[in-house]
Protein backbone atom coordinates (compact mmCIF):
# COMPACT_ATOMS: atom_id res chain seq x y z
CA UNK A 1 0.00 0.00 0.00
CA UNK A 2 2.65 2.19 0.58
CA UNK A 3 4.36 2.03 -2.93
CA UNK A 4 0.25 2.83 -4.44
CA UNK A 5 0.37 5.85 -1.75
CA UNK A 6 3.60 7.01 -2.55
CA UNK A 7 3.33 10.82 -3.81
CA UNK A 8 7.50 11.31 -3.65
CA UNK A 9 8.99 12.05 -6.85
CA UNK A 10 12.33 11.52 -5.96
CA UNK A 11 11.27 7.63 -5.26
CA UNK A 12 10.78 5.12 -7.90
CA UNK A 13 7.45 2.51 -7.07
CA UNK A 14 9.77 -0.01 -6.68
CA UNK A 15 12.29 1.93 -4.10
CA UNK A 16 8.79 3.18 -1.54
CA UNK A 17 8.05 -0.55 -1.95
CA UNK A 18 11.32 -2.11 -0.60
CA UNK A 19 11.37 1.04 2.17
CA UNK A 20 8.15 -0.18 3.23
CA UNK A 21 9.28 -4.11 2.81
CA UNK A 22 12.29 -4.14 4.07
CA UNK A 23 11.23 -3.16 7.61
CA UNK A 24 9.11 -5.89 7.72
CA UNK A 25 11.62 -9.06 7.00
CA UNK A 26 15.01 -9.66 7.98
CA UNK A 27 16.23 -9.79 4.81
CA UNK A 28 18.89 -7.71 2.53
CA UNK A 29 17.14 -6.18 -0.40
CA UNK A 30 19.35 -8.41 -3.01
CA UNK A 31 18.47 -11.53 -1.93
CA UNK A 32 14.64 -10.81 -1.88
CA UNK A 33 15.32 -8.96 -5.09
CA UNK A 34 16.65 -12.65 -6.45
CA UNK A 35 13.93 -14.50 -4.82
CA UNK A 36 11.09 -12.58 -6.68
CA UNK A 37 13.36 -12.38 -9.83
CA UNK A 38 13.17 -16.39 -9.60
CA UNK A 39 9.43 -16.26 -9.05
CA UNK A 40 8.59 -14.20 -12.01
CA UNK A 41 10.59 -16.27 -14.32
CA UNK A 42 9.47 -19.75 -13.26
CA UNK A 43 5.75 -19.59 -11.36
CA UNK A 44 4.76 -16.59 -12.37
CA UNK A 45 4.99 -17.58 -16.22
CA UNK A 46 2.20 -20.45 -15.02
CA UNK A 47 -0.20 -17.80 -13.96
CA UNK A 48 -0.99 -17.39 -17.80
CA UNK A 49 -1.42 -20.29 -18.99
CA UNK A 50 -4.68 -20.47 -19.79
CA UNK A 51 -5.07 -16.61 -20.47
CA UNK A 52 -6.88 -16.37 -24.18
CA UNK A 53 -5.47 -13.32 -26.17
CA UNK A 54 -8.08 -10.95 -27.51
CA UNK A 55 -8.21 -10.73 -31.14
CA UNK A 56 -9.30 -7.31 -31.23
CA UNK A 57 -6.57 -5.66 -28.60
CA UNK A 58 -3.69 -7.09 -31.31
CA UNK A 59 -5.46 -5.78 -34.22
CA UNK A 60 -6.41 -2.50 -32.85
CA UNK A 61 -2.43 -1.77 -31.62
CA UNK A 62 -1.74 -3.19 -34.95
CA UNK A 63 -3.35 -0.53 -36.61
CA UNK A 64 -2.73 2.45 -33.82
CA UNK A 65 0.79 2.09 -34.76
CA UNK A 66 0.47 1.77 -38.33
CA UNK A 67 -1.06 5.50 -38.07
CA UNK A 68 1.82 6.57 -36.22
CA UNK A 69 -0.13 6.78 -32.69
CA UNK A 70 2.51 6.47 -29.66
CA UNK A 71 1.04 3.45 -27.72
CA UNK A 72 1.73 3.49 -24.00
CA UNK A 73 0.76 0.28 -21.81
CA UNK A 74 -0.35 1.99 -18.93
CA UNK A 75 -0.84 -0.91 -16.36
CA UNK A 76 -0.37 0.20 -12.29
CA UNK A 77 3.27 0.16 -12.20
CA UNK A 78 3.37 -2.69 -8.84
CA UNK A 79 5.23 -4.70 -10.49
CA UNK A 80 8.31 -5.26 -11.49
CA UNK A 81 9.51 -5.11 -15.60
CA UNK A 82 10.11 -8.37 -15.69
CA UNK A 83 6.80 -9.70 -14.79
CA UNK A 84 4.85 -6.75 -17.08
CA UNK A 85 7.00 -8.05 -20.03
CA UNK A 86 5.54 -11.71 -19.01
CA UNK A 87 1.87 -10.51 -18.72
CA UNK A 88 2.28 -8.73 -22.03
CA UNK A 89 3.21 -12.42 -24.01
CA UNK A 90 0.02 -13.70 -21.77
CA UNK A 91 -2.17 -11.07 -24.11
CA UNK A 92 -0.58 -12.58 -26.89
CA UNK A 93 1.50 -9.54 -27.66
CA UNK A 94 5.19 -8.17 -27.67
CA UNK A 95 7.38 -6.02 -25.40
CA UNK A 96 7.69 -3.47 -29.18
CA UNK A 97 3.95 -3.10 -29.35
CA UNK A 98 4.81 -0.08 -27.12
CA UNK A 99 6.78 2.81 -26.54
CA UNK A 100 6.39 2.91 -23.22
CA UNK A 101 5.92 0.18 -20.72
CA UNK A 102 4.79 1.61 -17.09
CA UNK A 103 6.79 -0.35 -14.19
CA UNK A 104 7.87 0.00 -10.53
CA UNK A 105 11.58 0.76 -11.74
CA UNK A 106 10.29 3.52 -14.08
CA UNK A 107 7.58 5.19 -12.51
CA UNK A 108 7.30 7.28 -9.40
CA UNK A 109 3.37 7.44 -8.96
CA UNK A 110 0.36 4.60 -9.02
CA UNK A 111 -3.18 4.61 -10.28
CA UNK A 112 -5.41 6.26 -9.56
CA UNK A 113 -2.94 9.11 -8.55
CA UNK A 114 -3.34 11.81 -11.16
CA UNK A 115 0.58 12.27 -11.00
CA UNK A 116 0.79 8.78 -12.20
CA UNK A 117 -0.78 10.05 -15.82
CA UNK A 118 1.41 13.35 -15.79
CA UNK A 119 4.09 11.58 -15.40
CA UNK A 120 3.59 9.43 -18.23
CA UNK A 121 2.55 12.32 -20.13
CA UNK A 122 6.11 14.06 -19.40
CA UNK A 123 8.26 10.66 -20.65
CA UNK A 124 6.24 10.85 -23.68
CA UNK A 125 6.37 14.33 -24.49
CA UNK A 126 2.46 14.98 -25.46
CA UNK A 127 -0.03 17.08 -23.81
CA UNK A 128 -2.88 15.28 -22.11
CA UNK A 129 -5.67 16.53 -24.78
CA UNK A 130 -3.51 14.94 -27.53
CA UNK A 131 -4.09 11.56 -25.99
CA UNK A 132 -6.91 8.76 -25.25
CA UNK A 133 -6.70 6.67 -22.28
CA UNK A 134 -7.91 3.12 -22.53
CA UNK A 135 -9.10 0.70 -19.77
CA UNK A 136 -11.60 -1.39 -18.07
CA UNK A 137 -11.42 0.18 -14.59
CA UNK A 138 -13.79 3.29 -14.37
CA UNK A 139 -11.57 4.62 -10.70
CA UNK A 140 -8.01 3.90 -12.00
CA UNK A 141 -8.15 4.55 -15.88
CA UNK A 142 -11.25 7.25 -16.07
CA UNK A 143 -9.28 9.37 -13.88
CA UNK A 144 -7.00 10.72 -16.76
CA UNK A 145 -9.72 12.99 -17.93
CA UNK A 146 -8.92 15.58 -15.30
CA UNK A 147 -5.89 16.39 -16.96
CA UNK A 148 -8.11 16.90 -20.02
CA UNK A 149 -7.07 13.31 -21.63
CA UNK A 150 -10.01 11.77 -23.85
CA UNK A 151 -10.65 8.61 -22.52
CA UNK A 152 -12.47 5.15 -23.43
CA UNK A 153 -13.81 2.41 -21.24
CA UNK A 154 -13.58 -1.11 -22.32
CA UNK A 155 -16.83 -2.50 -20.67
CA UNK A 156 -15.92 -6.39 -20.86
CA UNK A 157 -14.44 -7.38 -18.14
CA UNK A 158 -15.05 -3.64 -16.68
CA UNK A 159 -13.81 -2.98 -13.37
CA UNK A 160 -16.28 -0.55 -10.83
CA UNK A 161 -15.27 -1.00 -7.09
CA UNK A 162 -16.87 1.58 -5.34
CA UNK A 163 -20.39 1.56 -8.20
CA UNK A 164 -18.78 4.94 -9.41
CA UNK A 165 -20.67 7.42 -11.78
CA UNK A 166 -19.27 6.25 -15.09
CA UNK A 167 -17.68 9.50 -17.11
CA UNK A 168 -15.30 8.92 -20.46
CA UNK A 169 -16.06 10.05 -23.69
CA UNK A 170 -16.48 6.82 -25.01
CA UNK A 171 -17.46 3.46 -24.26
CA UNK A 172 -17.78 -0.12 -25.42
CA UNK A 173 -16.37 -3.45 -25.87
CA UNK A 174 -12.57 -5.05 -27.63
CA UNK A 175 -14.68 -4.79 -30.73
CA UNK A 176 -16.26 -1.13 -30.70
CA UNK A 177 -12.32 -0.15 -29.89
CA UNK A 178 -11.11 -1.58 -32.53
CA UNK A 179 -14.34 -0.40 -34.69
CA UNK A 180 -13.45 3.01 -33.42
CA UNK A 181 -9.97 2.38 -33.87
CA UNK A 182 -10.46 1.90 -37.74
CA UNK A 183 -11.78 5.34 -38.19
CA UNK A 184 -8.96 7.30 -36.46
Amino acid sequence: MDMINNLDPSKTNKEAFFDSFLKMVNYPQEEIEALFEEFYLNEYKELGKNIMPNEYVKKSLKILKKKGYKIVLATNPVFPEIAIIERIKWAGLEEDCFDFITTYENMHFCKPHIQYYEEILERIGKKAENCYMVGNDVEEDLIAFKLGMKTYLIEDYMINRNSKKIVATQRGSYKDFYEFVLKL
